[in-house]
């Protein structure tokens, strides 16, 4: 099995390059930085630079793989050009690489959960409908899945996964969230009790290898998370703990920021409260992974308490380390 790895720079795309390097399978890793592929990119795999964006390279890249994971993508704090070019720009070139080249490989997109809106849900399975919410980041991965409709309509086989906050060691998103916990200026927005959609990232590195191989699934949706009930609350403490440093205790009314946020609109300017922090503090967002684990056969390993001591070492260090900068 030969595969490509798009963004394998990136937070995810690494872990799973070296998942499945580790199985004994052959990968191409596509990359930008050559800072990162020196830190991360060191086990014997093929490397391919350049830009998921470029036709050029999608079509080197995929030239005799099996499966391509398209993991790359850009964050939400990125300029808008670059999250246009990477989060779809690079989903129709790839696709369009893959459909030239009349090749019979397996595309594995990185979608999220995010798609299904910023509202609460429950136990929500991959038939609810997708919400636009004005969040480029958001709507561009609906745009994205909506390409790729279209494109298994057209005969490709695409799978996309909905992965709820992917996190571990390296993970900025939750480190950023244990600073402010660590400084004393975090506030839970309207619960503690919201619950939040979690997936340790050796987990979704697991979802993704059997979404890849998987031999009667294809052109489907599969929500991935750990599968827990886990709350803000409970990992909010979590952080706190594992970081040796006063629980949080304050509740902000839900309504505050929002109001905020309205109001800056009308002045033109960004909120104080990005759309990203109120959809995961101020939303409750519990999904099922029946499908995930019925049709790929994925059982997630890693629960909050064991994901959140994984992580302590590195959290401590990273967390000490900028708040003395």
């Amino acid at each position: 099995m030969t595969s490509l790895v798009t963004g394998a720079t990136g937070f995810i795309g690494r872990h799973l390059v070296a998942d499945l390097t580790g199985r004994g399978e052959r990968v191409r890793a596509l990359y930008r930085d050559e800072q990162k592929r020196q830190l991360y990119l060191d086990l014997g795999e093929e490397t391919l630079v350049g830009d998921a964006c470029d036709m050029a390279v999608a079509r080197e890249g995929i030239d005799g793989v099996d499966v391509v994971y398209h993991c790359a993508a850009a964050h939400s704090t990125a300029p808008a050009d670059e999250i246009r070019c990477t989060n779809l720009n690079s989903v129709d070139v790839l696709f369009n690489a893959v459909r030239e080249a009349d090749s019979a490989a397996r595309v594995v997109l990185m979608s999220s959960i995010n798609v299904l809106g910023s509202v609460s849900f429950e136990n929500a399975n991959e038939d609810l409908p997708r919400r636009r919410t004005g969040d480029l980041h958001v709507d561009l991965k609906i745009a994205a899945e909506e390409l790729a409709e279209r494109e298994i309509a057209g005969g490709l086989n695409i799978v996309a996964l909905r992965p709820g906050l992917v996190y571990g060691p390296g993970d900025r998103n939750l480190q950023k969230l244990a600073q402010a916990i660590y400084r004393g200026k975090f506030m839970y927005i309207g619960s503690r009790e919201n619950i939040v959609p979690l997936v340790h990232v050796s987990d979704m590195s697991q979802a993704m290898i059997l979404a890849g191989h998987a031999t009667t699934s294809t052109s489907r949706v599969y929500n991935i998370s750990d599968g827990s009930r886990t709350t803000i609350g409970q990992l909010v403490g979590g952080l706190a703990r594992v970081m040796g440093c006063p629980e949080p205790s304050r509740v902000m009314p839900a309504i505050v920021p929002r109001l905020a946020n309205s109001v800056f609109g009308l002045l033109g300017r960004s909120g104080p409260v990005s759309p990203s922090a109120l959809r995961f503090l101020g939303t409750s967002r519990h999904v099922d992974i029946g499908r995930a684990r019925s049709e790929l056969g994925f059982e997630p390993r890693v629960g909050i308490a064991e994901g959140l001591q994984g992580m302590a070492s590195w959290l401590r260090e990273t967390t000490a380390t900028e708040s003395a900068a």
